[in-house]
């Protein structure tokens, strides 16, 4: 039941329903008023009739009112219902009918036509007819009053019989609004059901764009759909090529250090073994560097999409990170220096992949680069804020296009070719670049960051 209850075709057909039974309630209560209103004026003109009848049948005759009943409109009345009536002279005297029938009319409104009114009579209710007729009797104020009673079953009945055709109409009509609206939805998300088909029918690695057609009420949503495929695609290929790459890096590493493996196992213990051991040693550090690398690419390519940006201080960053990124021997004298900007830039990003990026690029000149001097220098330009690594080195023999690909690096590189690659991914990732400039005596890698 709780799937049913999600369906969006449910939901439809079910407020849908909602609406009509509310209509339907709302007509019926209109229908029963409309009948009522149209069996009591019906049956109002008849006891009109009656009254008026009734009273052109009063006359004088020896002093005395008489009054000569109609019988005909009296058994036209009381086909229906039972009919009572009173004629009382100018007098006050009943003349004829029923004497405990009595009216509440204003007998100055029953001289000018025929009043109506409801009330109760031998405990049944009544309708009430009252009409005054002049006539000519010395001594009296010449008015006789008629008055003429009729019990309501009928109208009820007629109400009732026009309320029930009323409802049975609307009755039909809803049910048949409610299968045109279920038959309207079921044909609206034919769409989505070939939406479904489609991506249901896909290789896991198929993510183009949906190519069914959508209504325009959806269009959005397969819009995103599409987009949210285009990202993940593009984030497997990412992923897809870095892991064969990665794999290939490592397998070069791993193979070397089998082979010296091998040979210190066939090597007496001479010069030579040592001479293993320290490559054996070298090929480790190695693939440790590689290792780290790899783990810190496939965590700023992670934390791209996901982290959340804070406010950096470019100052303390840069400071703290190259006190951590230098080693503390060095195979050869070389001159550090940091130049801190005069006002602190700060940048809003991710605090961890900037400090793995500008911990790349250290590393990178200290390796490759720097022969005796290198300088951090952190700075700002109007909307960007930037770290700055220069080192003395021989700079880059292609342009740096060329070694911020992952697994990228120069002919006579020993290393994996993924510290440019780090940083360019981080200064991406923070609407920025890695910029490459040279001068006569050093050579200015600079990680450039937007400033909002």
């Amino acid at each position: 039941m709780s799937d049913l209850r999600l369906s969006l075709r449910f939901r439809i057909i079910a407020v849908l329903a909602a609406v009509l039974a509310a209509g339907a309630v709302v007509l019926g209560a209109a229908a029963w008023h409309s009948s009522s209103l149209a069996a009591q004026q019906a049956y109002d003109r008849l006891l009109r009739g009656g009254a008026v009848q009734i009273a052109e049948n009063v006359y004088v005759q020896g002093g005395v009112v008489t009054v000569e009943p109609p019988v005909s409109t009296i058994a036209t009345l009381a086909d229906y219902d039972l009919v009572f009536y009173k004629v009382v002279d100018p007098r006050g005297i009943v003349v004829a009918g029923y004497e405990d029938l009595v009216s509440d009319a204003d007998p100055v409104e029953t001289r000018a036509g025929v009043v109506l009114e409801d009330g109760t009579y031998q405990g049944q209710p009544v309708r009430i007819a009252t009409l005054a007729r002049q006539i000519d009797m010395p001594g009296t104020n010449n008015w006789s009053t008629i008055v003429v009673a009729q019990t309501t079953d009928a109208r009820r009945a007629l109400a009732r019989d026009l309320t029930l055709k009323a409802l049975g109409v609307i009755a039909v009509m809803s049910v048949l609004a409610l299968l045109a609206a279920a038959y309207a939805v079921t044909l609206a998300l034919k769409p989505l059901t070939r939406i479904e088909r489609e991506i249901a029918s896909r290789r896991p690695d198929d993510l183009r764009p949906i190519e069914a057609e959508p209504p325009l009420e959806i269009r959005n949503l397969v819009q995103a759909i599409d987009d949210f495929m285009r990202r993940l695609s593009e984030r497997m290929a990412i992923m897809q090529r870095f892991i064969a790459d990665a794999a290939h890096q490592i397998r070069t590493p791993l193979a070397a250090l089998d082979a010296q493996v091998e040979i210190l196992i066939g090597t007496p213990a001479s010069r030579r073994k040592a001479d293993t051991v320290k490559r054996i040693h070298e090929r480790t550090a190695e693939l440790g560097r590689l290792t780290g690398q790899l783990l810190d690419h496939a965590m700023v390519i992670h934390r791209k999409d996901v982290a959340v940006a804070a406010a950096v201080d470019l100052n303390q960053l840069a400071k703290g990170v190259l006190a951590k990124a230098v080693p503390l021997s060095l195979p050869r004298e070389v001159d550090i220096a940091f130049v801190p900007a005069e006002q602190a830039p700060i940048v809003s990003g991710d605090a961890v992949s900037l400090r793995e990026a500008l911990s790349n690029l250290i590393d990178n000149a200290l390796r490759h680069g720097a022969r005796s001097r290198l300088v951090v220098t952190v700075g700002a330009d109007g909307d960007a804020a930037w770290i700055e690594v220069a080192d003395d080195g021989d700079g880059f023999a292609a342009p740096l296009a060329e070694f911020t690909r992952p697994f990228a690096k120069g002919p006579e590189s020993s290393g994996s070719g993924l510290g440019l690659s780090i940083a360019a991914e981080v200064a991406l990732a923070h609407k920025g670049e890695l910029a490459l400039s040279r001068d006569s005596t050093m050579t200015r890698i600079r990680l450039v960051l937007a400033r909002s």
